[in-house]
């Protein structure tokens, strides 16, 4: 039976459980107008399952606790948006480097702390851990003492066993100056491609690990300095995001940083963080 002739769009009531489910398990709200996006994305899906219908397919979620279970992780990986880039957004990485990792470095002179925890909370494909990576790298490589290590997360297995491989194609490095890639990366050719692969002493800085950001307690053994979590909101609610700003102040350390992407805020959800500007926020205490 070709499947591709018989499947069905998307139905109402289909597309609301769906969006309950995603919802309920990823804190991603769904506008209505979304319906289209979730039908192109799960279509695929639907035809590798043999399923003909998503009226059928909602039948199974519902009804088969085995087959949904095993299912919902595929689910998110295809429903959560992925787009990513190195040093996205630079001000961020500017940040880094001219202001927050020299007064880091400043304050263990009388403190005599030198070390350094990140947590990246949602790494996709991995660009952003390894931008982050870069900047560390090239900071502290001359500073002798200073333990340094980043933590790397997303909800989506897919893109997180992307970004441990580290091997991409050319296009995706064209933010990094070819002094960077000569550095931090490894140019492969593979069937006439050019692909560069993150070297060992990036990889070593990252640790990647699954965490879906409403399951509380995180697996985080010790307090950060600081919590990257750009360009993930924006798909909560805003009870879902104070609940989430809340958690990551408790994860943090006195005054510790939390950077957003640039089309979120704080303002009206959380009065915990003092704003900095290029959505920076710190810690209050």
């Amino acid at each position: 039976m070709d499947f591709r002739a018989t499947l069905n769009t998307i139905g109402e009531p289909e597309f609301e459980f769906i969006k309950d489910l995603i919802y309920k398990q990823a804190g991603i709200f769904l506008a209505p107008h979304k319906k289209i996006m979730v039908q192109s994305r799960l279509n695929a899906r639907l035809r590798l399952l043999g399923i003909a219908n998503y009226e059928d397919y909602v039948n199974r979620l519902k009804k088969d606790p085995k087959f949904a279970n095993e299912e919902m992780q595929e689910l998110i990986n295809r429903i959560t948006t992925n787009k990513t880039d190195f040093f996205r957004e630079n001000h961020h990485f500017e940040f880094l480097k001219n202001e927050y990792f020299p007064k880091l470095e400043e304050d263990s002179k009388t403190n005599g702390q030198k070390s350094l925890r990140i947590w990246c909370s949602a790494a996709s494909t991995g660009e952003e851990p390894y931008s982050i990576a870069i900047t560390v790298y090239d900071y502290f490589q001359t500073k002798p003492g200073w333990n340094c290590k980043i933590m790397a997360s997303d909800i989506d297995t897919q893109v997180l066993n992307t970004a441990k491989q580290g091997i991409y194609k050319e296009d995706r490095l064209e933010p990094v100056s070819e002094s960077l890639k000569s550095k931090h990366f490894t140019k492969q050719i593979q069937k006439d491609q050019v692909f560069y692969e993150a070297k060992s002493h990036l990889k070593s800085l990252i640790e990647f690990k699954q965490i879906n950001l409403l399951h509380h307690p995180f697996p985080i053994g010790e307090k950060l300095d600081l919590i990257f979590c750009r360009n993930v909101v924006i798909y909560f609610d805003k009870t879902t995001q104070k609940t989430l700003f809340q958690r990551f102040e408790e994860c943090l350390k006195p005054k510790g940083f939390l950077i957003l992407g640039h089309s979120e805020t704080m303002f009206g959800i959380s009065d915990s963080f003092k704003f900095l500007g290029h959505t920076i926020y710190q810690k209050k205490v």
